[in-house]
């Protein structure tokens, strides 16, 4: 009788930090200009009193919105 043997199912990848996914998991949304990203951070900024800043992305070329970081 042959023994059967459990195939372990490999756990998915952990995304890079730095990546163009979000902390929450979700993809990040790509501007194509800057000043998309900026009016975009605006209309954030009306509707949540978050401010965040655009950014440019050296991995898509596009551009993106950002918070600093707290200590």
């Amino acid at each position: 009788m042959a023994s059967r043997r459990r195939v372990r199912r490999a756990a998915e990848p952990r995304r890079p930090r730095l990546s163009h996914w979000r902390a929450d998991g979700q993809p990040k949304v790509r501007y194509r200009s800057e000043a998309d990203a900026n009016r975009a951070a605006l209309q954030y900024r009306l509707e949540h009193a978050n401010d965040l800043g655009a950014y440019a992305c050296d991995m898509c070329g596009g551009w993106h919105l950002g918070g600093s970081e707290g200590p």
